[in-house]
């Protein structure tokens, strides 16, 4: 059995490992957003394009290995319908 110094030195680590997880995945997600954002006003109907990216994405979800278990699959639906509806809002006329 570990000692409480190792199972703390343990927790420690997989602190740093989450966090650092979390800081990519921050830092991918604006680059993502900032890209989709600038297609999206190039386009002639940018609220079509963002519509039609979201229903592509969500194909995508239906689709992976992660469909099918529901506390999962409902935080990616979540988070694909608040990406692109934040999107939206950006490009709404001010």
């Amino acid at each position: 059995m570990a000692s409480d110094t190792e199972l703390a030195e343990w927790l420690g680590s997989m602190l740093k490992a989450v966090g650092t997880t979390q800081a990519h995945t921050m830092v991918q997600h604006y680059i993502l957003r900032d890209i989709v954002t600038q297609l999206a006003g190039q386009q002639d109907r940018p609220d079509g394009f963002i519509a039609d990216m979201f229903e592509r994405v969500s194909g995508l979800v239906d689709q992976c290995e992660l469909a099918g278990k529901p506390d999962i699959e409902a935080e990616m639906r979540w988070y694909a319908e608040t990406f692109f509806t934040s999107i939206g809002k950006t490009l709404e006329p001010k």
